[in-house]
């Protein structure tokens, strides 16, 4: 059993173990390796992924063929493309694994079946999707109205070990800035006071 999955749910519903047994009886256990591709754009999304141990993330290819980084997914987050998810269209995004992980799936049809059968999951996803809801509006705001060098302190802030998981040129693309501002701008910050 996931303990870690486990204290996710009990830290925002309350959920038996009979009810977690029947949640993780649904879920598919898969071993990621690194690079290997959990969603490829223009494929819809059947369900959502929950990281349990390891590095997901999800990005979009613009009309010139450039990457850039929606979502990183360490232990303990979920990853999806809920738009494809929601509204069974082709996906927008590819979702990637950045290291060896180890992962479940909850596929949408299994996800619906389970809603009935433990009546608490409504209360989960309605405060998950809210909260995905919100982080992303807070984003789009912050990367069209707060200057490039304070949105990478918040990227640390918020996730401390992410230059230990993640290359530079993911992070600067994920800040939607150049790596070459990327690097001025820690070179910035760890030039030294006069």
């Amino acid at each position: 059993m996931s303990e870690l999955l486990l204290k996710h749910f009990r830290s925002r519903i309350s959920i038996s173990d009979k009810e977690f047994q029947l949640l993780l009886d649904n879920l598919e256990h898969k071993k990621v390796r690194r690079k290997e591709k959990l969603l490829e754009a223009g494929n819809v999304c059947n369900g959502s992924f929950y990281v349990n141990k390891g590095l997901l993330y999800s990005y979009f290819n613009d009309i010139n063929g450039i990457e850039h980084v929606v979502h990183f997914a360490m232990e303990n987050y979920w990853i999806s493309d809920l738009y494809s998810l929601l509204n069974n269209t082709p996906a927008t995004i590819d979702i990637v694994a950045l290291e060896d992980s180890d992962v479940y799936l909850l596929r949408a049809d299994v996800l619906e079946k389970l809603l009935v059968e433990i009546p608490s999951l409504e209360r989960y996803y309605r405060i998950l999707y809210q909260n995905a809801y919100t982080a992303t509006q807070q984003r789009l705001d912050c990367t069209l109205s707060v200057p490039a060098v304070e949105r990478y302190l918040k990227l640390l802030d918020d996730n401390p070990q992410i230059l230990q998981r993640v290359s530079l040129h993911l992070i600067a693309s994920y800040l939607g800035i150049t790596p070459e501002s990327l690097s001025r701008i820690r070179k910035k910050l760890t030039k030294p006071a006069v």
